[in-house]
């Protein structure tokens, strides 16, 4: 299954505990970049993906 610009995910930071909607462009940023409010390392685990409807 690949990855659609459209597609929204749902984020929540293990350290920080933000949670917030992105999509598919933001989430690879966070990927790359981090949390954008602690700065903590962010991997697979942090992401759901929102149904489309």
């Amino acid at each position: 299954m690949s990855e659609s610009p459209t597609d929204d995910y749902a984020f929540e930071c293990s350290d920080c505990g933000e949670e917030f909607e992105v999509n598919a462009g933001m989430r690879k940023a966070l990927l790359t970049h981090g949390c954008p409010v602690c700065g903590a390392t962010v991997d697979e685990e942090a992401f759901t993906s929102i149904a489309q409807s």
